[in-house]
């Protein structure tokens, strides 16, 4: 009796409906992902620092913009 109740539960198993695969969340474009160069300071006067810190506030400038560029498209996308 116990092998015929485990025959049927072995049976009744191979009929269980399939898992659906979850679809995959969309990429962001890769322009959104690139890093944004690190400036390199050229000279060692005060001018050159001051170029330098210039060109640092440009490039977290950038960067906070690809970071709403990724925010805009995460609402767009609804994720």
């Amino acid at each position: 009796m116990r092998a015929l109740a485990m025959a049927a539960l072995l049976a009744l198993a191979g009929c269980a409906p399939k898992p659906v695969p979850c679809p995959a969340a969309p990429s962001p474009p890769a322009v959104y992902l690139q890093d944004v160069p690190a400036p390199v300071l050229r000279g060692a006067t005060n001018a050159a620092l001051a170029e330098h810190v210039l060109e640092l506030r440009l490039a977290l400038e950038r960067s906070n913009l690809d970071k709403a560029a990724l925010r805009e498209w995460y609402s767009e996308a609804g994720l």
